[in-house]
């Protein structure tokens, strides 16, 4: 999948898309798992900027540090871009701001706007 979207700093990525519930619920995880580690009693450590959250406004949801994602895992960040952008996923800055993101596609350049 060609992807043209970039996003840069922290966010929130949203259980919900136009009201409603994103399944499976463990989409959070199985997203956060793609840059987790196994610690040394083999115990599943998310990474600090990608990991899974749940609140009663964002339902199941990721928390993720675009530009740290990027620094440490660039194949991660790429995918975690075209999964948000094929799932149509709703992305929140952390004081609750709606981001908006252009889809793939697009004919013109992709961008975010954070007001």
């Amino acid at each position: 999948m060609n992807n043209n979207i970039e996003l840069h700093g922290k966010m929130i990525i949203s259980g919900y898309r136009n009201g409603a519930k994103f399944r499976p619920s463990a989409w959070s995880e199985m997203l956060s798992d793609m840059a987790a580690e196994f610690d040394s009693r083999h115990h599943l450590i998310y990474a600090p900027f990608l990991r899974p959250a749940y609140t009663e406004q964002y339902g199941h949801a990721v928390e993720v540090d675009f530009d740290e994602l990027r620094k440490q895992r660039p194949d991660v960040y790429k995918q975690v871009l075209a999964f948000i952008a094929s799932n149509h996923l709703e992305l929140y800055t952390p004081d609750g701001q709606r981001v908006y993101y252009e889809e793939p596609n697009s004919s013109d350049s992709s961008h975010t706007e954070a007001a």
